[in-house]
């Protein structure tokens, strides 16, 4: 019974105690290791300092975090963008490899319109007779004179020249041999002529030479 009035009494003792240094604390009485006396107001102003300290901090870390993270949306923009320049998507860069190949296989072929029948007879028969008059009227079978050599032929429907007939006057048998021999051998192959039909058809032609030795 003694031993719990004595624990009471030392209890009272030290509530009494602490509470007297509080009051002294906050009255100004008991001066800080610092020589500042603390006051009630004092514990006010800290907690608002550190309030705002906090909040400045977190201001602070929002506009590091804010920055970097622009930073690396940046770099990782640019990544992206020299990647797809060097795959060529996304940058405007479009192959034209595989729309000009498209375009040559949809391009018609040329067509290669053929020469006029009137056009290749006449080369033909300049050449030939280029060929009579330096090879044929040297001969000694050929006398002087002129000679008109009339010469009547036939384009068949396949465009082959058919010739029926070499007459020259005055007449000279070594003379139309020559001539039959070379167009039998030379002539070219013509454009068949279509009927009104529009079926190939064989049409009778003649042709007038003249030479003279």
């Amino acid at each position: 019974m003694k031993a719990i009035f004595l624990f009471t009494v030392i209890l009272l003792g030290v509530s009494a105690q602490s509470q007297s240094l509080l009051d002294a604390i906050y009255s100004g009485k008991l001066k800080a290791d610092t020589g500042a006396v603390l006051r009630k107001g004092d514990s006010l102003k800290i907690k608002e300092n550190m309030a705002q300290k906090v909040v400045a901090d977190s201001i602070r870390k929002d506009s590091i975090a804010a920055a970097k993270a622009a930073v690396i949306e940046r770099q990782n923009s640019t990544v992206s963008n020299s990647d797809a320049a060097a795959t060529g998507t996304n940058t405007g860069i479009v192959s034209n490899t595989g729309a000009d190949a498209s375009s040559a296989d949809a391009m018609p072929a040329e067509k290669t319109i053929p020469k006029d029948n009137n056009k290749i007879w006449k080369a033909f028969i300049d050449s030939l007779s280029t060929t009579i008059k330096s090879e044929v009227l040297s001969s000694g079978k050929i006398k002087k004179g002129a000679y008109s050599v009339l010469i009547n032929y036939e384009i068949k429907p396949d465009g082959q020249i058919g010739i029926n007939s070499v007459a020259s006057e005055p007449q000279s048998s070594f003379l139309d041999e020559q001539i039959k021999m070379r167009l039998t051998l030379d002539a070219p192959q013509l454009n068949p002529v279509l009927g009104t039909n529009g079926q190939p058809r064989t049409v009778a032609r003649k042709q007038m030479l003249t030479f003279v030795k």
